[in-house]
């Protein structure tokens, strides 16, 4: 579980993380407000358990002035005040109702790791992270019904906070910080030394007008020629090819007819001829449309195989380029009622020879030509 302290840091600087971690700064020459300001600031302050007394509320002031892109150096003046709580250690003899009254002053350094961007636009996404620490001195104040007394001691704080410029007059600020407070002499409960923790709320306010930047004339821009983008690469060859499935197989089955063989080695020497590489060919056989839709389509990708197969066998074309598909009595170059049409579907033999242009092997082969 997240103690108290944990908490406080996390409410504070959770939301405009997301924010700050998106910047990114300007580069060596970026702007930044250089202007002193004053911080009037609330505080909330996590007591050491060594105080015996309850968390309480207090503020100050801070003055500063940025000395960089990266840098503050800040002044800061603070009060608070809480009451004593023994707890469990009864009331420390007489003592009752006995409260603490510190003031604190330190010189602090801030450093913004990620610049000041955002600071020309004053925007919501101008959340400015830093880091913070410094020394300085507090004199712890006790007040009791028998009167007071108090001790100066060295004091030296670190921690981290953000900066949000929403305006040009205006930044709020919050921060979490640890505190050490050396306790001299061991002024309080005789405690060697006291950790405390604060969370601070402020409205950081420039003195002055916003300084202004000074805009550079741009020197003068050569005309940029822009050659003409290269012409785009022609498209690989494609050579087409149609195989009659009638001669190169029988009909009705998918084996390759002497006729058929030599169809093949031609097409294999006419791209020879040409110093044609072939980097993918695609094989479609198709059928008529007689007979059922499985039964044509088991046919059609039979006789494709059987094509690759032998291209393979004769050499110079690898398995790896060829692709084969069957689509069976689809895509055809003739139908029964063209041939009905044309009187030439009376006899079966008649309508058989009529469809024969569906009966066929496609090739498609795409690659490079050249010597």
């Amino acid at each position: 579980m997240l103690d108290r302290r944990t908490l406080a840091a996390c409410l504070v600087l959770a939301a405009p993380y997301a924010a700050c971690i998106a910047q990114t700064p300007y580069g060596p020459d970026q702007y930044f407000d250089n202007r002193w300001y004053i911080t009037p600031f609330g505080s909330y302050t996590f007591t050491d358990n060594g105080r015996l007394a309850d968390d309480g509320w207090g503020g100050g002031l801070a003055v500063g002035k940025p000395i960089s892109p990266y840098w503050n150096i800040e002044l800061r003046g603070g009060y608070e005040q809480y009451d004593g709580n023994p707890g469990p250690f009864g009331n420390l003899g007489n003592l009752v109702n006995y409260k603490y009254k510190n003031w604190s002053a330190s010189l602090d350094a801030q450093w913004f790791f990620l610049g000041r961007q955002g600071m020309r636009a004053w925007s919501m996404s101008s959340v400015q992270p830093y880091l913070v620490a410094g020394i300085g001195a507090i004199n712890d104040k006790v007040h009791t019904q028998f009167g007071s007394d108090n001790k100066t001691s060295f004091m030296a704080n670190a921690g981290v906070g953000v900066v949000w410029p929403f305006a040009s007059w205006g930044r709020l600020t919050a921060d979490v910080r640890y505190r050490y407070d050396d306790n001299r002499s061991r002024f309080v409960n005789n405690q060697g030394h006291l950790d405390d923790w604060l969370v601070t709320v402020g409205l950081q306010i420039p003195l002055g007008p916003v300084p202004q930047v000074a805009q550079a004339a741009p020197p003068p821009r050569a005309p940029v020629v822009v050659a003409p983008p290269p012409p785009p690469p022609p498209p690989p060859p494609v050579r087409n090819f149609e195989l009659a499935a009638d001669g190169t197989f029988e009909f009705d089955k998918a084996v390759l007819t002497a006729t058929g063989r030599s169809r093949i080695d031609a097409m294999l020497q006419e791209l020879r001829s040409v110093g044609f590489r072939p980097r993918s060919i695609q094989i479609v056989g198709y059928t008529d449309p007689l007979g059922s839709v499985d039964y044509n389509q088991r046919l059609s990708v039979a006789r494709a195989n059987a094509v690759r197969d032998y291209m393979v066998s004769r050499g110079g074309v690898p398995a790896t380029v060829i692709q084969t598909e069957g689509r069976g009595k689809t895509e055809l170059k003739v139908t029964e009622a063209d041939c009905k049409a044309q009187g030439k579907a009376r006899k079966r033999a008649d309508l058989i020879a009529c469809l024969q242009p569906d009966r066929r092997v496609e090739i498609r082969a795409t690659g490079e030509q050249g010597p």
